[in-house]
């Protein structure tokens, strides 16, 4: 045979073998996860189902970690299985695979990492106050309103306290998804809101218990304000706003400490150099208007952390 014929048969061969697909044992040992899904937010105390597909692998187990614990699925001998699975925690969850063979030190993985959000009411409070914070410098109003009738150029202020909330898996029966800088004072009596501009406002704004004046104010409160600059359209829209509030304010944000009688607060739709508008932290005892910030608080107000329902 010439050495032209065989590198012909050579590389015929070698094209056959490229088209030829490898048997299963030749793909080696494998493990992959294949759940939880994305597509739904994951909550304490609500169980989800871990997928894991496999092949090649003797023994195998599912860990799951997280901040102070871990638990660990064992897996049965089939290609897939699926296991359900309860956090006990919130947090990031990370979620392995692992799969061995016999006589091979060598542990075959997959791994996954997922958020757990909370649903005690201190928690959630903890979140909000955490995620304000970790927001401050921003100046994109554009994210912010995402989702909502409002347009970045609008008054953002309280779509900012929904936006955190919608991050945080809190359910939208909460009443954090408010339009207006306003708290519901009329609970139980909505046939009785005697101001014209509460009542059509009603169901767009907050949905909290406004705290009486012995109250403790917590972080994950609201702090609502009326700067001395609309107090005259205040009185406007709702007569007899000085002998009664009617649950209208100009602005709302969200207390991140509390530290005797000062507060600090996080807020959005502050006016910053440049004209651009954006998050910003403050004390209560910063200036504003030739006051402090305290001087124009009308209320604070704690929201529905405890809801249950999506």
């Amino acid at each position: 045979m010439t050495a032209q014929r065989w590198g012909r048969r050579v590389l015929a061969l070698f094209a056959l073998l490229l088209l030829c697909p490898l048997p299963a044992w030749a793909a080696g040992p494998r493990i992959r996860l294949t759940g939880p899904p994305k597509e739904w937010a994951q909550m304490v105390g609500e169980a989800f189902t871990i997928g894991v597909a496999s092949s090649g692998i003797d023994k195998g187990w599912i860990s799951v970690t997280w901040d102070g614990g871990q638990q660990i699925l064992p897996l049965a001998k089939r290609r897939t299985n699926y296991l359900p699975f309860t956090p006990v925690a919130a947090g990031v969850h990370t979620i392995m695979a692992i799969g061995t063979i016999s006589g091979n030190a060598k542990q075959y993985t997959s791994t996954v990492q997922i958020k757990v959000y909370p649903t005690d009411a201190a928690e959630r409070a903890h979140w909000m106050a955490e995620l304000a914070l970790a927001n401050v410098g921003s100046t994109d109003a554009a994210r912010f309103v995402a989702g909502t009738s409002l347009k970045a150029e609008d008054d953002w202020c309280a779509t900012f306290i929904g936006w955190c909330a919608k991050q945080n898996q809190i359910p939208f029966s909460a009443g954090l998804q408010a339009s207006f800088a306003g708290v519901d004072v009329y609970a139980g009596q909505v046939g009785e809101i005697v101001c014209r501009t509460c009542r059509g406002n009603h169901l767009a704004r907050f949905r909290a218990t406004v705290l009486n004046a012995g109250d403790t104010l917590q972080p994950g409160d609201l702090v609502f304000f009326i700067w001395g600059t609309k107090v005259a359209a205040q009185e406007r829209a709702h007569p007899g706003y000085r002998e009664h509030w009617h649950g209208n304010a100009s602005h709302v944000g969200i207390v991140t400490t509390v530290q005797d009688d000062v507060f600090t607060f996080v807020h959005g739709n502050v006016r910053l150099k440049g004209n651009r508008f954006g998050v910003v932290s403050n004390q209560s005892t910063d200036a504003k208007e030739g006051k402090t910030y305290a001087d124009w608080v009308v209320a604070f107000a704690r929201p529905h952390y405890d809801t249950v329902a999506r």
